[in-house]
């Protein structure tokens, strides 16, 4: 009896894990189709993911090549701007020379020597004068009549820009 009665509690047994087992691959089975529903799910999210890669590499390309086409088109002027930036600094380092000149022969021009007395100093020539303005023109622009007679000396054998700092130099007088 006793070999009956164990079987019985082993029968038992074996009928209690064969429930347990079921249960629990029912539930599996559960959380196994709803994982195949979320990789179907998974799977249209990185097909969408992977399109819109593509998409932003073309943008990035395509941004790339305007801005490359941008920096050439700003480089044509930046060049520009440069060689008059080193042209004006030319000039203006020219003027500074040539004013300096003039202000050392003007202020030696200014200054009497001991050996000349004030009636014996040359007398300079005077600018020409204003001439009135004509009609049409607003009052207040009066205009001088020709170059004073000391610019004719001056004025040989130099450049435009120089003979025009040279003539402000002298207005400004």
């Amino acid at each position: 009896m006793m070999g009956l009665e164990m079987s019985l509690l082993l029968e038992t047994l074996v009928a209690a894990l064969l429930v347990a087992t079921i249960v629990y691959a029912a539930i599996l089975n559960r959380k196994l189709g709803r994982l195949r529903a979320d990789r179907a799910e998974l799977e249209a999210q990185i097909a969408r993911f992977v399109e819109c890669t593509h998409r932003a590499e073309a943008s990035i390309k395509h941004l790339k090549a305007v801005s490359e086409e941008a920096g050439r088109s700003l480089q044509q002027p930046i060049d520009r701007a440069m060689a008059v930036r080193d042209e004006l600094v030319f000039m203006i380092e020219r003027g500074d020379t040539l004013s300096e000149k003039l202000s050392g022969r003007i202020s030696a021009a200014r200054e009497p020597r001991a050996e000349e007395t004030p009636a014996a100093m040359p007398r300079r020539p005077r600018p020409a004068a204003p001439v009135q303005a004509a009609p049409g023109q607003e009052r207040g622009q009066d205009r001088m009549v020709g170059p004073a007679p000391e610019e004719d000396e001056d004025m040989a054998g130099r450049s435009k820009a120089e003979r025009d700092l040279l003539r402000a130099l002298r207005e400004a007088r």
